[in-house]
């Protein structure tokens, strides 16, 4: 019979699991004011990072939330060519979370700001959930989440939202997981009620609704950022698959159905939302070369450099500085890593089994206990070590080391070659898996752990980090990787450029990791001091205080061009007369195709929304670069360049003569005088021209 004091005990206990969720969120969200500092006290007028990629993902997540519905990709730059949106991320999530900030606030700055400070809340709630479940400790849940929010990785992506936009990784892990575990929770009490004459069945109704939430999470994590639609799917679809092998779900239909409907509702959406890019292909847009991916690819060494603005590390670990190459991940996550991923090797997991309730209706005795033979010292301590485990690692630090560039020497052979050692110690193994029974079956319990698993997708990320080939400070280490598989068949691998982000990925393993050790470490020292040294030591190693903001580059490729102001926050006063232009007026702005220069008039172009010809993203038409490259020689070349800016259609053109060195700007307003434009307007030293 059930206690009647039952439903109480649930009721406080999950009283108790929210009570603890808040505090975790009030937690993080304190550090996230740190982490990010000072950017709470600026967050209308400051822009964390740089004023390039920063302002152009602040455009686009007002476009957004300003253009749900018809013409959404229909973006209103690159005028006149369409799905200008799809030249970038769309940042779709993003605009609809921070959509009722964008409808009361009208500030393109603070919508921005308030998404770049979730992602980092968000990120350590997930990943607390995620562990929580996982392990069962607050304590290391905690140190997991404060781990895989404010990993020094993220201090190095702050001028990519993209990158930060990650939050939804450990939610997804998070529901796969729950919806696993009351699964077997739900069928052990139907049992239990079904021994005990309940006359309830085994076969009660799964609570889908977790695994639903895991649907919403990756499908949010898709969408949120191409590359971790790339990049992190193959985890979690893997995970999904570890989770069924490793609890023998693979046969029971009522829990496999439901998991294949929720993955392909995910891939079906998703891939609604890849036609726009894929029309752009047709339409010409190039994949990336292996040349330009190789280029934003990691080096090795790239773990061994941290981002110079960090506090503690960014002047020392600096082993090999270059673009997308500051992925040092920090010492006391990697120490934590390294122990329970060796650990789980040498311990066995137990793990439950649906099947196993399912077709064992009387518990089983426990098995009694039968003295060994004595052996000898060195053969326990061969048990002991569990020398597959060891040699495995063993293995792996010699693939690491290769892949530094290194050469090991021994007193009978010299080892040099990445690739021959890889295809020896993959044959090696095979073989020797082949062969002992009794070495599966110690590996199938390191892989059953989930250290072990995470352990094996921490190295995955690593390895394809590094990009179609192998560099070790810029020396070919090998001239192919597993990287160069995906680009060649993996669709949509040879669209993105920068493989070495997958670095969060494994941020993402490594947190996991350490939420582990730390459980080990605490059902040792049960101190709740413990967690909370090693959470701290872990965000010390993180931080980058304080974080840049407004940072304005002035080293322009285009000559005769004047260093712009250090904010955004202010629009120029010429935009008001550009809103009380005709609805269908059209926009082109000089100068015209220096970057810097365009992103801010698209951010000035929220307040008006009328089509301009300027534009500045991850991508831009063909014919953008002869305009370009025309109206630089406007002065020079004015015939030409009046026949460039007539073929875009443009019914009006702003010249903001104060962005030109000396006497140019000028110069091109009487240019476009002399070509019969009309100028309808002025402010400061902007003019604003009807040109047709």
């Amino acid at each position: 019979m059930i206690s009647s004091r039952q439903p109480s005990a649930i009721s406080h206990q999950l009283s108790r699991r929210s009570h603890d969720v808040l505090l975790a969120l009030a937690g993080y969200f304190v550090l996230t004011i740190v982490f990010t500092w000072p950017i709470v006290t600026g967050l209308m007028h400051d822009v964390p990072g740089d004023l390039g990629d920063p302002v152009l993902n602040t455009w686009i997540v007002a476009w957004g939330a300003s253009h749900l519905g018809r013409g959404w990709w229909s973006a209103n730059i690159f005028f006149p060519h369409p799905l200008a949106l799809a030249y970038s991320e769309h940042l779709l999530p993003q605009a609809l979370q921070v959509l009722p900030i964008h409808l009361v606030s009208r500030s393109p700055l603070l919508s921005y700001n308030v998404i770049f400070l979730s992602t980092f809340v968000l990120s350590g709630l997930g990943m607390y959930l995620f562990v929580r479940e996982l392990t069962g400790q607050r304590g290391a849940a905690f140190v997991a989440g404060v781990a895989y929010a404010f990993a020094p990785y993220r201090a190095t992506s702050i001028p990519h939202l993209q990158v930060l936009s990650s939050q939804w990784m450990p939610f997804a892990l998070y529901g796969v997981r729950r919806f696993l575990n009351s699964t077997e929770r739900t069928h052990r009490t139907a049992h239990t009620e079904e021994e005990h004459g309940s006359g309830r069945s085994a076969g009660a109704a799964l609570n889908t609704l977790p695994l639903w939430g895991a649907a919403a999470a990756w499908l949010l994590q898709n969408l949120s950022c191409g590359y971790y639609l790339l990049f992190f799917s193959p985890v979690v679809i893997a995970y999904i698959v570890w989770e069924l092998s490793v609890r023998s779900l693979w046969t029971w239909r009522r829990v496999v159905v439901p998991v294949f409907a929720a993955c392909a509702a995910v891939l079906v959406v998703t891939a609604l939302f890849m036609l726009p890019y894929l029309e752009l292909r047709r339409l010409g847009f190039n994949p990336r070369s292996l040349e330009e991916t190789t280029k934003f690819s990691a080096d090795t060494y790239a773990y061994l450099t941290a981002d110079p603005n960090l506090t503690v590390w960014g002047a020392i670990v600096q082993a090999w500085p270059r673009p997308e190459g500051a992925l040092f991940p920090g010492f006391v996550i990697v120490a934590l890593a390294l122990v329970v991923a060796v650990n789980a090797g040498l311990k066995p997991c137990a793990t439950s089994s649906v099947a196993q309730l399912a077709t064992s209706p009387v518990a089983q005795p426990a098995t009694s206990r039968v003295a060994q033979p004595a052996t000898s010292r060195v053969a326990q301590l061969f048990r002991a070590a569990n020398l597959p485990t060891l040699a495995l690692f063993a293995s792996i630090a010699l693939v690491a080391a290769l892949a530094f560039g290194w050469t090991l020497r021994l007193p009978v052979l010299k080892i040099a070659s990445f690739s021959r050692a890889v295809a020896v110690l993959a044959v090696g193994w095979t073989v020797v898996l082949a062969v002992s029974a009794s070495i599966r079956r110690a590996f199938g319990r390191w892989l059953a752990a989930p250290a072990g698993f995470f352990t094996l997708v921490t190295i995955f990320a690593m390895v394809m980090s590094w990009g179609p080939s192998i560099h070790a400070k810029s020396r070919l280490v090998s001239s192919s990787n597993l990287y160069a598989v995906f680009y060649d068949w993996a669709p949509g691998f040879d669209g993105v450029r920068a493989p070495a982000r997958f670095a969060m990925i494994v941020t993402l393993a490594l947190a996991v990791l350490g939420g582990l050790a730390v459980a080990a470490v605490a059902t040792r020292i049960r101190s709740a001091l413990v967690p909370a040294v090693i959470a701290a030591a872990i965000f010390v190693e993180g931080v980058a205080f304080p974080i840049p903001i407004n940072q304005n580059a002035v080293d322009y490729r285009q000559p005769g061009l004047a260093p712009l102001p250090g904010s955004v926050a202010e629009v120029p006063a010429i935009y008001s007369a550009v809103a009380h232009l005709p609805a269908s007026a059209t926009l082109v702005e000089l100068p015209l195709g220096e970057p810097a220069f365009d992103v801010r008039y698209m951010l000035f172009s929220t307040t008006h929304w009328r089509p301009l010809v300027n534009g500045y993203s991850g991508g831009a038409p063909r014919d953008y670069e002869h305009l370009d490259f025309s109206l630089q020689n406007a002065l020079e070349r004015p015939d030409s360049a009046w026949q460039a800016l007539a073929a875009t259609d443009a019914s009006h053109a702003i010249v903001h003569e104060a962005y030109y060195a000396g006497s140019r700007g000028a110069r091109i307003s009487e240019w476009l005088r002399s070509r019969g434009a009309q100028e309808i307007g002025a402010a400061g030293a902007d003019r604003i021209f009807r040109i047709r």
